[in-house]
């Protein structure tokens, strides 16, 4: 993944042809409830949680004149800066400087492109009704193409689960979240998602989703819900 001055280059050829619209009117909307979540009294206690994998700041963010999300791997050494390309039916469609592209709907990973082993499509739950549950259970269904060029499909059953709030930090920002743990699991494979949503929403501010089993898992930082312009 490329240098940050190649991204900032690239976000600004691009701002031709996003569709600002609807990533404005989301990002007005999860601003305004990350506003009042935010002015609730939360100290800098030992109930806080640093994100070692996060270094970037409100400095760093300010440089951005669009909607962004970021990505990482698990392991830190590769990162991405990724700006809006479009929606279908409200789904956010976001791509890298290097030609990355990941779809997510209210913050669940539905589609990949670029990646050695891309997520075609995912059949799953609505993501508001599984956050909003304390305990769910459920199907998924991910497909895949195959070396045949032909659609391979693994199927998983999933159970979902809320945690007890706690407080992370993002961007020098500090969140109140509650996590969501969801584990899918059938013959051949098992995986476990985090998703930390704004405390007491359905608004997925970090998530740690996995794409396949040659990808295996990887970070996504909600960051347009922060961003002002």
């Amino acid at each position: 993944m490329r240098l940050l001055p190649s991204i900032i280059l690239f976000i600004t050829f691009l701002s031709a042809c996003t569709s600002d619209d609807v990533v404005k009117s989301e990002k007005e909307e999860l601003w305004g409830i990350f506003k009042k979540i935010t002015n609730r009294s939360i100290s800098k206690d030992k109930n806080l949680t640093q994100s070692s994998a996060f270094p970037n700041s409100k400095k760093w963010l300010e440089q951005f004149k669009q909607p962004i999300i970021l990505t990482s791997s698990t392991d830190k050494k590769n990162q991405a800066t990724l700006v809006s390309l479009g929606n279908n039916k409200e789904r956010l469609t976001w791509v890298s400087s290097d030609g990355i592209s990941l779809s997510y709907d209210d913050g669940v990973l539905i589609a990949t492109r670029g990646y050695s082993q891309d997520l075609l499509s995912l059949r799953y739950n609505k993501p508001k009704k599984i956050f909003s549950s304390s305990y769910l259970e459920y199907y998924k269904t991910h497909r895949y193409l195959n070396g045949e060029n032909r659609y391979n499909d693994i199927h998983f059953k999933c159970t979902g689960k809320k945690m007890v709030p706690r407080s992370i930090e993002i961007v020098e920002y500090t969140l109140l979240v509650e996590k969501y743990v969801e584990t899918c699991v059938n013959k051949q494979y098992t995986y476990i998602n985090e998703y930390d949503l704004l405390s007491g929403t359905t608004v997925v501010m970090k998530s740690k989703q996995w794409i396949s089993p040659v990808n295996r898992y990887f970070l996504t930082y909600n960051l347009y819900a922060l961003q002002q312009f």
